[in-house]
């Protein structure tokens, strides 16, 4: 009895023993395995440096986390993109933080910057920015050639300091009607003596065609030049109606005041 007892508890000490050795091999070949991923993400994100240097990776079982402060939106999701992208990765954690050095008048007026200087943007379109808390909003028409709406989110998540960006831009429908329209509209009203201040200035106000009904968004001076710009476009052949949404700068300014 005393025999036997021995020999099976050596069996099981055996047996735990190889127990151990087997978990310790599992855990050094899931080890081995998240490191290589840890580091696969890491020489996809190498392609940049200068946004590669900003960023701590954490593998596991598959489970990729990206941590650190960047500059910009922009490169936020294209180092989420890389790791994404990576072979091996199932899921990715985004502890990415954007650094907001800006407050929202100032990010709105940078935004807003990066807009006029988009070299398709017109007299033709319009784009509203709404800012809160890092957060920017577009809404607005613009017209279809080339994907403004992608161009433009792309510009504004360049920008320092945004956090995130919510796309509401419709695209006017193409037709090469509204098109004749819109270009008659501009030489009309261009073609006044009293608007050519507004020439080689970023678009102040807006010509919106759809479908031939028409409407005037933006600022101008004053309300001579509201009035005007009105009834060209109302005696223009091919417009159905116009919608006056024209601002003068002096209510504007008046609206401001405390």
């Amino acid at each position: 009895m005393r025999t036997t007892v021995g020999r099976r508890t050596g069996t099981a000490g055996m047996t735990a023993g190889m127990l151990a050795l087997v978990l310790a091999a599992a855990g050094a070949a899931a080890n081995g395995a998240d490191e290589a991923l840890r580091q696969a993400v890491e020489r996809r994100l190498a392609e940049k440096a200068a946004v590669a240097n900003r960023i701590e990776v954490a593998a596991r079982d598959g489970e990729v986390s990206l941590a650190g402060t960047l500059a910009t939106l922009w490169d936020q999701e294209w180092a989420l993109d890389r790791a994404r992208e990576t072979d091996g990765v199932r899921t990715v954690v985004n502890d990415l933080v954007i650094a907001n050095p800006e407050t929202d008048p100032e990010l709105g007026n940078a935004v807003g910057q990066a807009i006029v200087r988009y070299p398709y943007y017109s007299v033709f379109d319009y784009v509203d920015v709404t800012v809160e808390n890092g957060s920017v909003t577009l809404r607005g028409d613009v017209t279809p050639r080339p994907d403004k709406p992608a161009d433009l989110y792309e510009r504004i998540s360049k920008v320092r300091g945004v956090q995130a960006i919510v796309n509401e831009l419709e695209v006017l429908p193409p037709g090469i009607g509204d098109e004749r329209l819109r270009n008659l509209l501009a030489r009309q009203i261009f073609g006044r003596s009293q608007f050519d201040r507004y020439l080689g200035l970023a678009p102040r106000f807006s010509i919106i065609v759809r479908n031939g009904y028409v409407t005037l968004k933006g600022v101008v001076f004053d309300q001579a030049d509201r009035i005007l710009a009105e009834s060209i476009a109302r005696q223009t052949t091919g417009v159905i109606r116009v919608r006056n949404e024209l601002q003068t700068r002096q209510a504007l300014l008046e609206a401001a005041r405390p």
